[in-house]
């Protein structure tokens, strides 16, 4: 049976060095006993997400950075130490330097155990160390993410900071044509799982492991803000929704089932390769008023115009609000998002064209940036006198969770 800490040495160099991505490693590791799962995910992504913070530690003990394999070995090492506190220091070591011993000859096994030895000797130092470090240091941020929250947010930064490193609750969009919050969440309950149904919102509280998705089509995982939008929108049976953006598909899904499945949702998406998941989802969930199909979505179907009751137009982003499942966006380059900005200035523009009048639309994004938001949607209804601004919402650090979201629902008025 693999080493948990063998599997994590392995994927950290697949995603630090290589370039994949946490997600998709985290799902494969088929090597693992269900018991050290949690463990292998645990340290990866507390590698990931602390690694300038590590990489400010280590410089104090490594005088000549080594090779990328016990880098991250060291990685991993130092994170259990310092930021996994069910873990013993000691045991930390010794299981990291057991893994090492598999991947290296015992020279590089002994170095690495020489500087995971001096942290545990040194650990209350090097917490005053990191206390005492640049902001950007502590939460392990690039420093123009932290300059951008605290430019744009000067009075949430500091609470929003401080969650920086916590993850959002898994919730669960109630299949409505099937079931209702109150039956599902009771069924849940039987099942061990921990949960509080609002609306058509189920928070797992706890026991999330012991989930299976859909159990019969009656839920799937869709985010609190996502679930929110869907609401805005407003979405009613027999009216005609175009999603401009749809892919995977769950605020598609979630209006068709507000419509009751009566009418009719065309979702666009520009990768071909994706428009599956949502017909299946679809099929799984018992909806058939949607219909996928490929499309750029910064132009508009001239034949589609006028013609839809309710428009999403969830556009790409940075992604700044979705770090905790994302830990890599920490250290993305904001420097050059023009083009970003340019390509959802033309969705707006084109997804506008679809509304009748008295239509709505709700433009959404998962970044707390304004230059995505707010700013977007300023210059559009400058732009755009036949549309008016109902309502703006910005989720930056609800309830102690870091979770950025916006949303806008706008209106056609002639």
């Amino acid at each position: 049976m693999e080493s948990p800490r063998l599997a994590a040495i392995q994927t950290v160099c697949r995603i630090l060095r290589d370039g994949a991505y946490s997600s998709i490693e985290l799902a494969h590791n088929e090597g693992l006993s269900s018991a050290d799962r949690a463990l292998y995910a645990a340290i990866v992504r507390t590698v990931v997400e602390r690694k300038l913070t590590l990489d400010y530690v280590l410089a104090r003990y490594v005088r000549k950075k080594p090779e990328p394999q016990l880098m991250c070995a060291l990685y991993v090492g130092l994170a259990q130490i310092l930021f996994m506190q069910k873990i013993p220091p000691s045991a930390a070591c010794d299981e990291t330097v057991k893994a090492v011993n598999r991947l290296a000859d015992p020279k590089r096994a002994g170095f690495v155990n020489a500087v995971l030895r001096s942290v545990c000797r040194e650990k209350r130092q090097v917490e005053e160390l990191i206390s005492k470090a640049p902001e950007n240091i502590r939460y392990s941020l690039s420093p123009a993410i932290c300059a951008m929250l605290r430019e744009q947010y000067p009075d949430l930064a500091d609470a929003a900071l401080e969650c920086v490193f916590s993850r959002p609750d898994i919730c669960l969009r109630v299949n409505t044509l099937r079931t209702n919050a109150p039956e599902l969440a009771a069924r849940l309950s039987s099942e061990g799982v921990g949960c509080a149904a609002e609306g058509t919102c189920i928070k797992v509280l706890s026991g999330g492991d012991r989930m299976i998705d859909g159990i019969g089509g009656d839920y799937y995982v869709q985010g609190a803000n996502s679930q929110f939008a869907v609401s805005l929108l407003g979405a009613a049976p027999g009216m005609n929704v175009i999603d401009v953006c749809a892919c995977p598909g769950g605020k598609t899904l979630g209006a068709a089932m507000d419509m009751q499945n009566k009418g009719a949702v065309t979702a666009f998406d520009i990768h071909e390769n994706k428009l599956s998941l949502i017909t299946a989802s679809a099929a799984k969930l018992g909806v058939d008023i949607i219909t996928a199909s490929v499309r750029d979505s910064r132009t508009a179907d001239p034949a589609l115009a006028g013609s839809a009751d309710r428009v999403i137009c969830d556009v790409p982003c940075s992604s700044l609000g979705v770090l905790a499942s994302k830990p890599e966006l920490r250290y993305k380059d904001i420097s050059s998002l023009g083009q970003l900005y340019a390509t959802q200035a033309q969705i707006i523009r084109a997804s506008a064209t679809y509304l009748r009048p008295g239509g709505r639309m709700v433009y959404s994004t998962c970044t707390f940036n304004k230059a995505e938001n707010e700013e977007q949607v300023r210059t559009f209804s400058a732009e755009n006198k036949d549309f008016r601004v109902i309502s703006e919402h910005t989720f930056l650090a609800e309830n102690g969770r870091f979770d950025a979201f916006y949303a806008a629902l706008i209106e056609r008025i002639r």
